[in-house]
């Protein structure tokens, strides 16, 4: 079911019943489960590539933290409107984040503000131009 949901998590619960091979009412107790057991956490708009022409601004964002400022710095981030997402990651860097800014300059304040953050060693930043494909 969360593949099926993943793909497409407008998919009506008789869909879902009928490839599942289960029954509706089984479909909407399942998903009752995985919101209440937090599996399921919301669903969301993936907004398409014509958003970009409008203005909308991504960017990754790599951040090399101190072991200790990172739970410090994590929360800091989460506060900011236009973090997106925050990943930890493996290798030089320990943290992905993505940026999504109305502007340059929107997008240049936030990553000299996450520059600035004590702890912060260095940042990589890569301006994402084109989606070829989301999931």
């Amino acid at each position: 079911m969360l593949a099926l949901l993943r793909t497409d998590a407008r998919l009506p619960a008789t869909s879902l019943a009928a490839r599942l091979g289960v029954s509706r009412g089984a479909v909407q107790q399942r998903l009752a489960r995985l919101e209440r057991d937090g599996i399921i956490v919301g669903y969301t708009a993936i907004l398409g590539p014509s958003v970009a022409p409008l203005g909308l601004l991504r960017a990754h964002v790599l951040i090399e933290v101190g072991a200790r400022d990172l739970p410090r710095l994590v929360a800091q981030l989460k506060g900011r409107s236009d973090v997106r997402r925050c990943y930890t990651a493996s290798g030089q860097f320990d943290l992905l984040v993505m940026i999504e800014s109305g502007s340059t300059e929107q997008l240049d304040a936030t990553l000299d503000w996450i520059g600035a953050i004590p702890g912060v060693r260095r940042t990589v930043t890569s301006l994402l131009l084109s989606t070829k494909f989301e999931r």
